[in-house]
């Protein structure tokens, strides 16, 4: 997954929906907004992933898509006089504007645009081909869609590509937008063209490793601790990162012999640390874990659904401080080991994103004389398990 940035789109017409959409089906938070105000927009269907929101709380996200039409683009830009921080990533068109030649004065679509976002980093994405093409689906095996990313800046052209990663397509990065990205521009040679990366025909012959397989066979897993880790970063002043780990936690997967697989995990927020005493003694308080009231917090998983060929999201009612909420998680399975002698052991690693403020942690976090939280909302936690194979009760 990409980093804990804040993501936005901006309309919701086609190209709008068809990217919510996979924010939603990807599980990665995003708000959705139009002019017309977050009551307008319909989420039926989406996951808990989209949240309308108001025009202007969706400009304060890192990264904004723009999916509205070309002549609205410069008004939008007016709503600010300085974008500096911010990707704004470019998902118009000028391609069937009337007068388009005489409104652009020579000028490429993007560089156009990026004239009403005065600091910003501006990466043009999602518009070389038609939004019913954007939005079709079909399995992993055939391929993923592929979306091009083009920046005057590359490492905004990095983050957008990231992200085109995280919502299931396969980016491919085309360098300056004068440069490369000519190539989307309006009738140039890769515009509408229906391109899918195929998987790899070397991946596909790899032969997993005769001492690891990929079936995980019914019965209790029981999370070993020893070999298992959950760790934790959250941004500080803006431009730092805490991070921390939990030292005692349990757990275990069910496996049915038919249905979906369940996880259980118990952490006891007091073994926290972070590397400093102090800082660990003020996590324990009432303010932040509250851990003497609230001495765990739990997962438990609600439902499982595939998302690559070895990778899934687990949704899961995720409890801190008395309060639960609905998160999901995104993770890997690595596979079987047949262990050293004390049972099968099942590898995974997974990644947590939540936002303290929704479990009532730090609600009066001082802000910075220069704008911003002293301590970012978004929470980035890592799982990396090993998961030891009960072994079977003898018949007869």
């Amino acid at each position: 997954m990409t980093s804990a940035l804040r993501y936005a789109v901006v309309g919701t017409g086609s190209v709008g929906a068809v990217l919510a959409q996979r924010f939603s089906d990807h599980h990665v938070p995003a708000l959705w907004a139009n002019t017309r105000g977050p009551e307008t927009i319909d989420v039926t269907g989406l996951s808990a992933s989209i949240t309308p929101a108001t025009l202007d709380t969706a400009l304060d996200a890192d990264v904004i898509i723009l999916a509205i039409p070309f002549l609205q683009v410069r008004e939008l830009g007016g709503r600010r006089a300085d974008w500096s921080g911010k990707i704004v990533v470019d998902a118009t068109n000028a391609f069937l504007v009337p007068n388009s030649e005489q409104i652009l004065g020579g000028r490429l679509s993007t560089e156009f645009n990026a004239e009403a976002f005065p600091g910003a980093a501006v990466v043009k994405s999602f518009n070389q081909t038609a939004a019913s093409q954007l939005a079709e689906k079909r399995p992993l095996e055939f391929g993923r869609r592929v979306v091009f990313v083009s920046s005057n800046d590359s490492a905004a052209s990095a983050v957008v590509a990231g992200l085109c990663t995280d919502l299931g397509f396969a980016p491919i990065e085309l360098g300056r937008i004068d440069e490369g990205g000519v190539l989307i521009q309006a009738r140039n040679a890769l515009v509408l063209r229906n391109l899918y990366e195929l998987p790899s025909e070397l991946e596909n012959s790899i032969q997993v490793d005769s001492t690891v397989g990929r079936d995980l066979t019914p019965g209790t897993w029981t999370i070993d601790p020893v070999h298992s880790s959950i760790t934790f970063s959250v941004r500080h002043l803006v431009i730092g990162r805490v991070r921390g780990r939990f030292d005692e936690f349990s757990g275990a997967i069910t496996v049915p012999e038919n249905g979906t697989p369940s996880v259980a995990v118990t952490v006891a927020v007091g073994s926290v640390s972070s590397g400093n005493p102090n800082r660990d003694h003020h996590l324990r308080e009432p303010d932040i874990f509250g851990a003497a009231e609230f001495p765990t917090a739990t997962l438990v998983s609600t439902g499982m659904h595939p998302v690559g060929q070895h990778d899934w999201v687990l949704e899961t009612d995720f409890t801190l401080r008395g309060t639960t909420k609905r998160v999901p998680v995104t993770f890997s399975f690595l596979g079987v080991s047949p262990g050293m002698g004390h049972g099968e052991v099942a590898g995974f690693e997974g990644v947590i994103k939540l936002k303290r403020s929704d479990f009532g942690v730090l609600t009066e976090t001082p802000v910075l004389s220069g704008g911003g939280p002293m301590v970012g909302d978004t929470v980035e936690i890592t799982v990396c398990v090993e998961a030891v194979k009960a072994p079977s009760a003898p018949t007869g």
